[in-house]
């Protein structure tokens, strides 16, 4: 229901906020142009798209199936939802911020039976899915910028989005990441950050790997059987054994010989330890194809074994020996077993791994996927929590799990067309659940559950309303790497002496900071044109002008905007490092840290009230007569449209009659002193009331 704003509220919230204080080996066999990808069969099996007519069949038997479960409990769906509130819904869900003015009318005005559908085409197609998928994957895979010891993250973070923005299949999505190989740097290789970011931690990379693709928790079975499942120690390390003999260095011996060199100490003292990381960054890959064996742990606490015994690769499901390998030694003593006998023969254990993990009969692979993007889209999913999937567990609805597994099978992974079947049906289009769900268990989906925004999703929503264009990938938009750098291709071919000298002069450069120096430049530039705007607003007051303010008011923020689309800090949490630094808003609203897996938080908190009264929304949108929402309301003819114009910018509704009645008199009193001051200050109270109210903040 639409929420009406007392005026009482909005003026203990602007009271409030102004007394309140306020983130390599080169491939076994052979490497391909993608350097490591593979080129399966399964690339072009996508050649054409389905018809909307066969995934609204999807959509139709979601449907039925819910029904049916509903009425098994005595329950109904909810009805179908306003349109007002279906726009908000689906910009937050697929492309994860809301929508921008022009964007809610467009919908809200367009007289198409079909606008449902048509707008969902649109997003999915976006490249606002692939920034919202990426903060999705981002927390599943603990992605970090920046993973340590000058080992740069960024190009793990370009291998994810890019297979997101090319909609890859996400079983060849999974194998690329489980069977990538070689050097970080190299042009398309990012994938071998899924290795390098639990490099010299093979246990630690096998259960991230079961958990996140297969939604069970082995961990438990490192140090002894496990308490409350199946797994024994030994299948552990037998799983473990897939990804034995992988080193965490490439094979470049140009970049060997130079790090030789640095240690004769030809490198300043004061760059040692930057050129130090540079030169170990070229170096730093994965190699090694897998060698389908390991060795049990000292002290090891399982029936079936002994300390140091060579185990090799077993299916964890079956139980079944999938690679060649052979214990080698078999017949030597257990002291020559445990210190002498080399595992590490390579015999491409991983390519079986992978092709095992994904494959369309194994029994969680597709059923994971299906109930993670389900949950994502729904606010709960069929089997919570979704990484503890055991032998007895059961969804909340069996015939839906098993129906929506099914399909992501048929539809070759899809995840796009597969998303695109939730978002159609009338499931999805219902009207939210707005009550506590104290049992997801037992929630059969009467519609999606009303939730909390995202740090993610509250962050880009509150920069649709500084800025009219945030869904550009930050590299495109001009930053990124440094375009004056060497590709690695280039420079892993020069001589080690030259690879050594171009460190040095490329931190040296960093040092001097050119880029400083013309951010620099270009911010007195824009001082002195804010400097004329100034002059002008001034002479339009004197003359008591309300019509020159606002359009001297509307020409400064437009010049601001183009301005502001150069400046990092106003991207999309996507294009920000991963994660935001600490203190970040995202953050403090409960960004993951990276640090294990799914580790963001939708839980409020005291830094979040101090953070949204004196944060980013005070500074950029409340109080600057520039953001796009300022502009687009002082644009308005009328105190009326002016309100009309924030309520459906943050809310995607018009207002109430009662909110139209409070706000007026405020409103009309500021265009009748005809000052800048008078008209931000009116505006400010009305866009951080809705800022601050739940109506904004969650997800319904």
């Amino acid at each position: 229901q639409a929420m009406s704003i007392p005026q009482t509220m909005i003026r203990i919230g602007g009271n409030l906020r102004q007394v309140l204080p306020l983130l390599l080996m080169v491939c076994f066999a052979f490497c391909t142009p993608a350097h490591g990808e593979k080129n399966r069969a399964s690339k072009t099996r996508r050649a054409n798209e389905p018809s909307r007519e066969s995934i609204q069949q999807i959509s139709d038997k979601i449907d039925a199936l819910v029904m049916q479960k509903l009425s098994d409990e005595g329950l109904k769906r909810n009805k179908r939802t306003k349109d007002s509130v279906f726009v908000r819904r689906v910009y937050l869900d697929i492309i994860g911020r809301i929508p921008h003015l022009h964007e809610t009318n467009a919908f809200l005005n367009s007289k198409r039976k079909s606008k449902r559908a048509d707008l969902i085409d649109e997003l999915l197609n976006s490249y606002g899915r692939t920034s919202r998928q990426f903060n999705f994957w981002a927390d599943l895979l603990r992605i970090n910028s920046d993973m340590g010891n000058g080992l740069s993250g960024q190009p793990y973070v370009d291998f994810v989005k890019d297979s997101l923005e090319r909609n890859k299949p996400y079983d060849d999505f999974v194998q690329d990441l489980l069977t990538a190989s070689g050097p970080n740097l190299a042009t398309g290789n990012g994938g071998v950050g899924y290795y390098l970011r639990d490099r010299n931690m093979p246990e630690d990379n096998m259960s991230n790997t079961v958990r996140i693709f297969l939604g069970t928790r082995l961990e438990c079975a490192q140090c002894h059987d496990h308490p409350y499942d199946s797994w024994t120690q030994r299948q552990y390390y037998e799983m473990v054994a897939f990804t034995g003999g992988v080193s965490y260095r490439s094979t470049q011996d140009n970049a060997k010989e130079s790090q030789e060199l640095f240690k004769a100490g030809q490198v300043p003292e004061n760059m040692y330890v930057k050129v130090k990381q540079f030169l170990r960054s070229l170096n730093m890959g994965v190699s090694g194809s897998g060698s389908g064996m390991a060795r049990l742990p000292e002290n090891f606490l399982g029936d079936d074994g002994e300390d140091g015994e060579i185990v090799v690769a077993r299916d964890m499901f079956d139980g079944e020996a999938l690679t060649s390998a052979k214990i080698p030694g078999a017949s030597s003593s257990k002291k020559k077993r445990k210190r002498k006998v080399s595992i590490n023969k390579e015999i491409g254990s991983r390519e079986i791994y992978a092709a095992w993990l994904t494959a369309p009969d194994n029994p969680r692979f597709a059923t994971v996927i299906a109930n993670r993007l389900w949950k994502q889209a729904m606010g709960g999913g069929l089997i919570e929590p979704v990484d503890i999937i055991e032998d007895g567990t059961e969804a909340s609805n069996p015939k839906l799990m098993e129906y929506l597994a099914e399909t992501m099978v048929d539809l070759n992974f899809d995840m796009k067309q597969f998303q695109r079947a939730i978002f159609m049906s009338q499931t999805y289009q219902a009207s939210a659940f707005n009550k506590d769900v104290l049992d997801v268990t037992k929630y059969y989906f009467q519609g999606p559950i009303v939730r909390r925004m995202s740090a993610e999703q509250i962050w880009d929503s509150l920069l649709t309303l500084i800025l009219n264009q945030t869904d550009v990938r930050w590299t495109d938009a001009g930053s990124g790497t440094n375009a004056s750098e060497l590709q690695y291709e280039d420079l892993i071919k020069k001589q080690p002496q030259e690879i050594l000298d171009y460190a040095v002069k490329t931190i040296e450069k960093r040092r001097q900071g050119n880029r400083g120096k013309a951010q620099k430049k270009k911010k007195q530039e824009v001082k002195k044109k804010q400097s004329e705007f100034n002059k002008q607003l001034q002479a339009a007051q004197k003359a008591n002008n309300s019509n020159a303010i606002r359009s001297i008011m509307a020409k400064r923020a437009i010049f601001m905007a183009k301005y502001r689309k150069g400046q990092s800090q106003f991207t999309r949490a996507s294009e920000l490092p991963s994660p935001a630094p600490a203190k970040h808003f995202l953050r403090e609203f409960g960004q993951s840290d990276r640090a294990v897996i799914d580790n963001s938080s939708l839980e409020p908190s005291i830094p979040q009230v101090l953070s949204m009264m004196n944060g980013v929304l005070e500074k950029n949108v409340c109080r600057d007569p520039n953001s796009l929402l300022m502009l687009q309301a002082t644009q308005a003819r009328s105190s009326t449209e002016c309100i009309e114009t924030v309520f459906l910018t943050m809310l995607s509704r018009e207002p109430s009659r009662k909110e139209l009645q409070a706000w007026r008199p405020n409103f009309d009193a500021a265009v009748r002193q005809s000052g800048q001051s008078a008209m931000v200050d009116t505006f400010s109270d009305l866009i951080w009331t809705i800022a601050n109210s739940n109506e904004f903040i969650f997800l319904k």
